[in-house]
């Protein structure tokens, strides 16, 4: 497992660290100093800017850092038109060609777990579908997804249709779309603990599903029904999520991909920057010498 700094700006890309870092060499520079192994990527920026392969591997290579991930920008949800999804394909080749350039393989994607459009059978079917169209560019780029399931039920109270927010769920839409090999998980410790997951279920994943690691801690208080989605803690700051029990059968398993710290809380997000990453990195550190 190696550890990485995320400060891209956005939920359906890398996660969210209550701190955006547009400029690549300061997250870089930033990441090297307070230790951490990599770095994610916002792809599509880069490609704005006008950023070369060169340029991006350069910066890398003069702070000894990996790059971790990407965001899998094509319009794949249902409220997406079928011509805003083929015109997405264009933009996501692009992005992949670039991202297996620098050295990077992993794309993540956040899944809603639910839908005010459609209901679970035909939205299943066509986010199949349009994976299937999307498979060739992984193929051709050596890129893997990290699909992201949402476990705590916060989200789909209010909703007219639920749709995929377990592992299980996971599994099968990869099944489905024939994406065995090419997309595992973006495995958010909350969300494994939240869907009403156990270690078991880690346990009993293939290795190759295991693609990125989120960890943060949950608030006390709550329970596996009330549990809120949209604020959490540093990791082993609470003790209520199983950190280390998740950490140990994931080292048990060998899993060596990337590792990231999610917390979603506020006090971290209204901290000065440089503070807010040496408490990420404290904390992170402590959850890898589990």
């Amino acid at each position: 497992m190696y550890s990485v700094l995320n400060t891209t700006d956005d939920i359906t890309h890398c996660g969210n660290l209550g701190h955006v870092i547009h400029d690549l060499a300061k997250a870089c520079k930033l990441a090297s100093y307070y230790g951490f192994e990599g770095v994610n990527l916002d792809i599509t920026r880069l490609i704005q800017e006008q950023l070369t392969v060169t340029d991006v591997k350069q910066l890398l290579a003069a702070y000894q850092l990996r790059p971790a991930a990407f965001s899998l920008d094509a319009y794949m949800y249902c409220f997406h038109s079928e011509k805003e999804y083929l015109s997405s394909l264009h933009d996501f080749a692009e992005q992949a060609a670039f991202a297996h350039q620098i050295g990077s393989e992993i794309a993540l994607f956040y899944i809603p777990p639910f839908s005010n459009n459609l209901p679970f059978n035909d939205y299943f079917q066509l986010m199949v579908k349009r994976l299937k169209q999307l498979k060739p560019i992984l193929i051709e780029h050596n890129i893997k997804i990290g699909f992201e399931f949402i476990g705590p039920i916060e989200t789909r109270l209010a909703t007219a249709y639920d749709f995929i927010h377990t592992i299980d769920g996971v599994r099968a839409l990869i099944a489905s779309a024939d994406l065995y090999g090419y997309a595992g998980f973006k495995l958010d410790v909350h969300h494994w603990q939240y869907s009403g997951a156990g270690l078991l279920d880690l346990k009993h994943l293939d290795k190759d599903y295991l693609v990125y690691v989120e960890l943060n801690d949950a608030l006390q208080g709550y329970n596996l029904f009330n549990m809120p989605e949209f604020t959490r803690e540093l990791p082993l700051a609470t003790g209520v999520t199983d950190i280390a029990g998740f950490v140990q059968v994931l080292k048990n398993k060998g899993y060596d991909g990337p590792v990231a710290v999610e917390p979603w809380n506020d006090t971290i997000r209204k901290m000065p920057l440089k503070e807010a990453l040496h408490s990420v990195k404290q904390s992170l550190d402590k959850c890898m010498a589990l």
